[in-house]
């Protein structure tokens, strides 16, 4: 079958004049309510760890278009998190161009591996504005991942790092915590994070990003980790640190000191009142949901 003249530009960019994949438009009535369940403190279940598909051009063109129409209120056109909507964000929008992320399965300073983008595309991140995106397709999901690869030429010339293996946990003990404690102080934690988590430690008005912005150590009673709350995930975060931040990675420690200050982590967590709804999660959803 022949091309007929007068298709549109991207569509002569596909090859054998193959349809172009289909992305999501509008929020169905379905995802508004997960979302609005997620808001209310509901966990996104972990992603299946499917093999990402295989690029062409048409995973390429569905990223594009996906990535037009979910993130670029925040995120911008070029991915350097100057959307039209980035100025309302109290926690910047991530920049792309950059090739630094936060949350990753790999060691500090290294690039995130594919599934850790996908991960976070589709669990969110808890006290921002970046809302899960799990009732997307998986397709579509894979494809706005390898979307935001393409903004930084870090990942043209780099690979990403090696995986970080969560070796298991301990059983939850009074001894767990006592240790966690002593870690805790020992490492340096109350500086930042404050004795009890409040994120009022001495140095904490001081804190910037790598880019400049002022950041504030989330309060632990709020509940809302970035990755996650559950004792690996913590143990995650420590071991890898919080690139672009000045959340160090304390690889050096020894594992049972990581799991033991994850432990006092959610002791200190657990120790306040219930959390509320988060502001910048709701104005999450009122930009990429209500879109206003």
């Amino acid at each position: 079958m022949r091309c007929r003249p007068g298709l549109l530009l991207s569509l002569l960019a596909l090859s054998a004049c193959e349809r172009p994949l289909s992305a999501t438009r509008g929020v169905p009535p379905q995802a508004v309510a997960r979302v609005e369940r997620w808001l209310a403190g509901a966990e996104v279940a972990e992603p299946a760890a499917g093999a990402a598909p295989r690029p062409d051009v048409r995973l390429r063109a569905l990223g594009a278009e996906v990535y037009r129409l979910r993130c670029t209120p925040c995120h911008g056109v070029s991915g350097n998190g100057r959307g039209p909507h980035a100025s309302r964000l109290s926690i910047p929008a991530r920049d792309f161009t950059t090739g630094v992320y936060e949350l990753r399965s790999t060691p500090s300073g290294t690039l995130p591996r594919d599934e850790d983008l996908y991960r976070t595309v589709s669990r969110g991140l808890r006290g921002t504005a970046m809302l899960p995106w799990s009732w997307l397709s998986e397709l579509e999901r894979w494809a706005v991942v390898l979307h935001l690869k393409s903004f930084s030429e870090r990942f043209e010339s780099e690979g990403p790092g090696e995986g970080v293996a969560v070796p298991p946990g301990p059983p939850p003990s009074p001894e767990l915590l006592a240790l966690g404690a002593g870690a805790y102080r020992a490492a340096g934690c109350p500086n930042c994070h404050g004795e009890r988590g409040d994120g009022d430690g001495p140095s904490a008005r001081g804190l910037r990003r790598d880019s400049g912005e002022p950041i504030r150590p989330r309060p632990f009673p709020e509940r809302r980790f970035l990755r996650g709350s559950s004792l690996a995930e913590l143990w995650l975060t420590l071991d890898t640190g919080l690139d672009g931040t000045p959340m160090p990675s304390y690889e050096t420690l020894p594992a049972s000191d990581l799991f033991a200050i994850g432990a006092y982590v959610r002791a200190l967590a657990a120790a306040g009142p219930e959390p509320g709804p988060d502001a910048e999660e709701r104005l999450g959803f009122e930009i990429d949901v209500r879109g206003r």
